[in-house]
């Protein structure tokens, strides 16, 4: 005979098994995993943050701590840049001024350990040489030069007073390379957004597909200012590069590979990518700005 109670039992589980699996279907459906890829300093960590601040109420105080740690370095940083294209593209230097532009160009260990006192009053003094501010003039857009630099070198003395506080275009504009997988989760609509970002230098791409599962986008990121500079992570040497020539094949002659041709490679091979077939692609340019100074 049939024990109606235990069917009875079977159905009102079975029941709430398709329960529980339709309410876990609606919730993967309102959970979207977005990829953030491209090439180094495209400007990923920035979109990271922009979402932070947007969605997530910023950022808490060991990690402000943290922002002026890094600040101080993108500021020595710029410096250091600054005297090195100032040796390559100044002709005329008075020796007063070249023994200075040496000194900054050598490393930033020297330029870290000016006395804190004396800081402010060190860089103001290297912004007002001749030689410095000829090369500000006549090549403000120096492809070695940080993107940074024309935000935070007006900004100097308030930087670095003693009471500084980052604001948020402040943290926008710091320049931290990304060496590990971050990811942040936020609501945006009727969905939750896992947004992952992970580093673009070449050394980090082989972990890149540990990230590829259940993956509903990839947001590609480029930098249209990198049309003229070369990878950090080969060679400092910057080459410029015609616009017809960006798809070429990759060639690494003399060591030297340029950014622009490295992402239009990149997005190819994550395009082509049997891991990726079901997730959408978007490419954002950015650094358009920069790219038309």
């Amino acid at each position: 005979s049939i024990d109606y109670r235990k069917v009875k039992t079977q159905v009102n589980i079975s029941a709430s098994i398709d329960r529980s699996l339709q309410k876990q279907k609606k919730e993967d459906l309102s959970r979207l995993k977005i990829l953030l890829l491209g090439g180094a300093d495209a400007g990923k960590s920035t979109i990271v943050k922009q979402m932070r601040i947007l969605h997530m109420n910023g950022f808490d105080a060991d990690e402000m701590h943290s922002f002026q740690k890094y600040l101080r370095y993108n500021l020595f940083q710029i410096f250091h840049m600054i005297a090195i294209g100032v040796q390559e593209c100044i002709l005329t230097i008075a020796p007063v001024e070249r023994e200075i532009i040496d000194r900054f160009a050598d490393g930033l260990s020297w330029i870290i350990e000016i006395d804190v006192e004396k800081e402010m009053e060190s860089l103001n003094n290297f912004l007002r040489l001749d030689c410095v501010k000829t090369f500000m003039d006549v090549y403000p857009n120096y492809s070695s030069l940080p993107d940074n630099a024309h935000y935070y070198i007006p900004n100097l003395s308030r930087l670095l007073s003693p009471d500084y506080q980052p604001s948020a275009e402040d943290i926008l504009h710091l320049r931290i390379p990304t060496t590990n997988i971050n990811e942040i989760n936020f609501t945006f609509s009727t969905c939750t957004i896992r947004l992952i970002d992970v580093g673009g230098q070449r050394t980090y791409r082989k972990k890149w597909i540990h990230c590829f599962d259940s993956v509903a986008a990839v947001l590609f990121v480029a930098s249209m200012a990198a049309y003229d500079q070369s990878l950090d992570e080969v060679d400092t040497t910057n080459k410029p590069i015609l616009y017809n020539a960006i798809f070429d094949t990759e060639t690494e002659k003399n060591n030297v590979v340029n950014r622009l041709r490295d992402s239009a490679h990149l997005f190819g091979e994550m395009l082509r990518s049997k891991c990726l077939t079901s997730a959408a692609f978007i490419l954002f340019l950015n650094k358009v700005t920069n790219f038309w100074k």
